[in-house]
């Protein structure tokens, strides 16, 4: 997308919106079809306001764009949203400090496969991890930022690599399906002990097969920015990045808080 316009055009739901939007990869796994607060365009770039699924924040506004659509449509539909808003994903990039302040942004990189991944070492180490249990434990101690917890209701499968002598847990990830019912790997995650051994890429190749195993097109995941290590993993997986976002929440009190 180059170059943008100030005319903004607003849409009444989804369906309105041109088929190269509809596709965009973003849009694929943060909206809600049944939840739609507002959707924008100018020429350069889109906007549009869902749920938040795995935050759990009912409005949230993604921009899709360049650095000069991104603003304009920033700028328009947070006035439209008003105070519904809990917060904002952007270009990275985008100076956002005129409607969030200082806080610092999440930084991340969303990427897509479309074709089932290599075979990588140690998969023949990869079973399912049923104790969701023992799976928070281990995402709590390894990864406490984790996107998604052991019982969320997005996931559909959790695997994961285990000591062979104490069965504790050295990897898990997660096969979940947005609410668009899009593959995405969500909250993959490796113990400091055990990284570097080809854990991580061999729970991922799994979950990624899983999606062409069942049928899908195109399978999705995000990683927080920098992260060399895992992004160099996903491409040797075959996937590629599509969007590279920050993201702000705005800061809530009281009984504006969820």
């Amino acid at each position: 997308m180059n170059g943008t316009t100030t005319t903004v055009r607003r849409y009444a739901g989804y369906s309105e919106l041109p088929e190269r939007v509809l596709a965009d990869t973003l849009l694929l796994i943060e909206t809600d079809p049944a939840v739609f607060h507002g959707a924008w365009s100018v020429e350069g770039g889109y906007a549009y306001s869902s749920i938040d699924a795995y935050g759990g924040d009912p409005c949230w506004l993604n921009v899709v764009g360049s650095p000069e659509a991104a603003a304009v449509l920033t700028e328009t539909a947070l006035e439209d949203l008003g105070e519904k808003c809990y917060g904002i994903s952007v270009p990275r990039g985008l100076d956002v400090t005129k409607w969030i302040g200082g806080d610092e942004p999440n930084l991340w990189d969303l990427m897509r496969c479309e074709t089932p991944p290599p075979a990588q070492a140690a998969e023949e180490r990869v079973v399912a991890a049923d104790d969701l249990a023992a799976v928070q434990a281990f995402l709590d101690r390894v990864n406490p930022h984790h996107s998604v917890s052991a019982g969320h209701p997005e996931v559909e499968r959790w695997l994961g690599v285990a000591d062979e002598g104490s069965g504790e847990l050295l990897a898990v990830g997660a096969f979940t399906r947005r609410k668009q019912g899009t593959a995405y790997l969500a909250s993959i995650a490796t113990a400091p002990e055990s990284r570097g051994l080809g854990l991580g890429a061999a729970v991922s190749a799994v979950l990624t097969r899983l999606a062409f195993e069942s049928g899908d097109k195109v399978c999705t995941l995000a990683h927080y920015h920098p992260n060399e290590g895992a992004r160099r993993i996903y491409q040797r997986l075959g996937y590629r990045t599509t969007h590279q976002m920050q993201s702000n929440a705005f800061a809530r009190t009281g009984a504006e808080a969820v």
